[in-house]
């Protein structure tokens, strides 16, 4: 009996099922034609709704939508420069500065003289900081105003300027000692057989340490170095000697005066000459310039290299070193440390101030 219940209500389903159907069918039929009708503008007309099928309207369509928009943006007054619609203008504001600097705009003054502007624009470093000059965002020992002088990249750890650029000067060391010609056996003209006498003075720990020469002839190459001992020990030859007539510049009077040729030949000063008066106020002070020098990089300050004067050294610093570019040549009137260089065909030259005195 249930199932024949349930066969009944499917059919009685299906029958409503086809006369809301046919309904339907009737409905859309009788309306046929009326669109236009129902979708009046007002005032008159229709939208006119596009066939679908129409490629050419579609084609035109896409190809508007594909075309490049160019928003044209702002530009600054003076310098016509165009401003970034989305990114916005880089200002800054220096402290006791009400006014905001424009970075971009080379007519502002400075933030961090003499690096301008534009260049923390141009390699994306913050010049927000007092010392921005001074840090190093690529960590390669060199810091942003090393680099800006370099003209080198400021975030790559494998650009950076010559080392001679990180080279200081800790101290210089001075060694002072005085070569006199005290003494000879000539008796008015000069001989072959006359014989010479020198005196070499130094204070080494505070007391005067002094050395004397035997009496010699000089042109004698090795046979007529000086010292074979002290501080002056096998450096300096005695090349010959010569006498001149002159006119004491006290007395007025016409002297006649003895004067020696010394040749350095065992030091970093070797071939420089000396030039000695006879008489004991007539010595020659000589000074002797160690550098004590080292890199002010990362990784390089605590190795310091003790350079004679006129010896030459590499960077980094080996003794070793099959090239030796650099040389300390000597000590200028203002105390500063000469370090000299060929670069492009040209000799270059660093004046080094010392960290403190000796």
């Amino acid at each position: 009996m249930a199932a024949n219940i349930s066969a009944s209500y499917d059919k009685i389903i299906l029958v409503l099922a086809i006369v809301i159907a046919l309904g339907l069918g009737a409905t859309v039929f009788l309306n046929a034609g009326k669109i236009e009708e129902e979708f009046k503008v007002p005032g008159g007309g229709n939208y006119g709704v596009p066939k679908m099928g129409s490629t050419d309207r579609f084609k035109a369509v896409t190809a508007k939508i594909g075309t490049p928009v160019t928003l044209a943006g702002p530009i600054t007054d003076e310098t016509k420069r165009p401003i970034n619609n989305f990114v916005g203008t880089p200002l800054f504001l220096k402290a006791g500065n009400a006014e905001a600097i424009d970075l971009g705009d080379v007519t502002y003054p400075a933030v961090h003289p003499p690096i301008p502007n534009k260049w923390w624009l141009e390699n994306r470093i913050d010049p927000g900081h007092s010392d921005s000059p001074g840090r190093d965002p690529d960590s390669d020992g060199f810091t942003n105003l090393d680099e800006f002088k370099g003209k080198t990249n400021p975030n790559d750890a494998t650009s950076f300027p010559s080392l001679i650029a990180k080279l200081e000067c800790a101290v210089l060391e001075k060694r002072l000692f005085k070569l006199t010609y005290s003494s000879d056996t000539s008796a008015g003209t000069l001989k072959p057989t006359d014989t010479y006498k020198f005196k070499y003075e130094e204070m080494i720990g505070g007391r005067r340490k002094s050395t004397s020469s035997d009496y010699m002839t000089p042109g004698k190459g090795a046979a007529s170095n000086l010292f074979n001992e002290g501080g002056g020990q096998l450096r300096y030859e005695f090349k010959s000697v010569e006498q001149r007539t002159e006119v004491n510049p006290k007395t007025k009077i016409q002297e006649t005066s003895n004067y020696a040729r010394l040749e350095d030949v065992g030091s970093p000063k070797k071939g420089i000459q000396i030039e000695l008066k006879k008489g004991t106020r007539n010595g020659v002070i000589i000074t002797d310039y160690t550098a004590v020098l080292f890199l002010n990089a990362v990784g390089e300050a605590d190795k310091q290299a003790k350079i004679p004067e006129r010896s030459s050294f590499s960077l980094p610093f080996d003794p070793n070193a099959a090239k030796k570019p650099y040389t300390f040549t000597g000590v200028n009137g203002s105390g500063q440390a000469l370090i000299e260089w060929q670069e492009g065909g040209e000799t270059k030259t660093r004046e080094l101030t010392p960290n403190s005195q000796p």
